[in-house]
């Protein structure tokens, strides 16, 4: 049986771009993460959140993903908010500290409706 991949979508909501990630990210599947993410902050939104929602595996190629991301949205000055992170995301953050490295919403609604301000 072949290992599930990562499947990746990204849809604006209002000013904001919201990538959902779902499926299993590691070695294996980073670079299509990578992509996706890359190719979102290309746009230049006003904010780009990560929906981690349905992330089922989640390795220390997924934290230096999102670290990278971190650090180029920052450099772009496009504010990156993690939405709804899974049992498995939370845990890699936790352990590694990094938790306190994102800004972590509930919903998109809520990551979202700072914009509207």
């Amino acid at each position: 049986m072949p290992a599930p991949g990562l499947k990746t979508d990204t849809v604006r909501v209002g000013d904001a771009l919201v990538c959902v990630l779902s499926g299993d990210l590691h070695t294996g599947t980073k670079a299509i993460g990578e992509r996706a993410l890359s190719e979102a902050l290309e746009q230049g939104p006003e904010l780009l959140a990560v929906d981690l929602d349905a992330v089922e595996l989640f390795t220390a190629d997924g934290l230096n993903l999102l670290l990278a991301l971190r650090d180029t949205a920052r450099a772009r000055e496009v504010p990156l908010v993690l939405v709804s992170p899974s049992a498995a995301v939370r845990r890699v953050l936790e352990v590694t500290g990094a938790a306190e490295a994102f800004t972590v919403s509930s919903t998109v609604a809520q990551a979202t409706a700072r914009l509207g301000k």
